[in-house]
């Protein structure tokens, strides 16, 4: 009877060694699901995987599942993937570094195990954070100015936006409250359309920008999709600015171009204020969105006693990708 007993202790410790080694097989149950570089939600998002996802852990931590995932540049890294967003397909429960650890048991009866509660499911999916990178950006833009003068009210009537696209790069940090700083190509100004006493005239105001936003960035906590809100402000140098101009009287019709960057301000400054939604796209993501840009800097240069100040306002519609 002493020598079985020993043969079942020993079967029960080295069982249970061979038991904590095994792997564990993970499938992903939710449409999109985080794998971070540490046990926590606060973590840097390294990966996103898919639903239906086949993955090997062979330790857990806590309510996180270690794993080994591989980054774009093809190097093997330890990520963590939280326990509510997979499903166990083989192995069982996989150990933690505690439990891992061979302990004999005592030499005693073998108590019959005791029912354990059952564990009400949950439905749970970590929200997805916005990851950082590089924004490639389009957009289509409409300008107008404002003049502090109240004799520019005699021509709003034929006051109109300008239209025209807009573009640029960015780069943002990603997570909860990120950073963001753009460099982009803006289309600012104003034009004015329509009869004066049987005069038709089409006068264009354009200025050219190279105009770099820094923004903070809050990323919503909603699942599945990339909701954020946006704010800062943009300084802008004016590569360019021109009056193009063409009036008809139904006879003769007289057109021409005017150089006027030499009586305006070469730098512009403002507030920039916007939104989007950003939209997970495997491996990298795309995203729409809404800024309005306010100027704050009067463009005359020199002004004197009197001049009026002009100031720019832009309502960008932008699209892009985020890689």
């Amino acid at each position: 009877m002493k020598r079985i007993a020993l043969v079942l202790v020993a079967m029960l410790v080295f069982g249970g060694m061979i038991l904590s080694a095994q792997t564990t097989v993970l499938k992903v149950k939710v449409q999109t699901a985080n794998v971070r570089s540490q046990p926590d939600t606060g973590a840097a998002v390294i990966k996103q995987v898919k639903l239906g996802t086949l993955l090997e852990s062979k330790q857990k931590v806590g309510d996180w599942y270690e794993i080994s995932v591989t980054n774009e540049l093809g190097v093997s890294l330890t990520a963590y993937i939280h326990v509510n967003v997979v499903d166990v397909v083989t192995g069982g429960a996989v150990p933690t570094p505690e439990e891992a650890r061979p302990v004999a048991p005592p030499v005693a009866a073998v108590q019959p195990p005791r029912a354990e509660a059952p564990v009400r499911a949950t439905s749970y999916a970590p929200a997805v954070v916005n990851p950082g990178g590089i924004k490639l950006m389009a957009a289509f833009a409409s300008s107008s100015l404002v003049f502090s003068d109240n004799a520019a009210d005699a021509y709003d009537e034929w006051k109109t936006s300008l239209t025209g696209f807009a573009g640029g790069l960015g780069f943002e940090t990603g997570g909860t409250l990120g950073l963001e700083i753009d460099v982009m190509y803006l289309p600012k100004g104003i034009r004015y359309k329509g009869n004066d006493s049987g005069v038709e005239f089409d006068g264009k105001f354009h200025l050219n920008q190279i105009s770099v936003p820094v923004l903070l960035k809050f990323n919503l906590p909603v699942s599945g999709i990339n909701p954020y809100i946006l704010g800062g402000g943009e300084i802008a140098y004016i590569a360019s600015a021109k009056i193009n101009y063409t009036a008809t009287d139904g006879v003769d019709t007289e057109s021409g171009e005017e150089d006027i960057k030499e009586d305006l301000n070469t730098i512009d400054y403002g507030l920039v204020f916007g939104g989007g939604i950003g939209i997970p796209l495997g491996g990298m993501n795309a995203f729409v969105e809404l800024r309005y840009h306010l100027g704050i800097a009067n463009l005359v240069k020199d002004p004197m006693e009197g001049d009026p100040t002009v100031k720019t306002t832009m309502l960008l519609f932008m699209a892009g990708l985020k890689f």
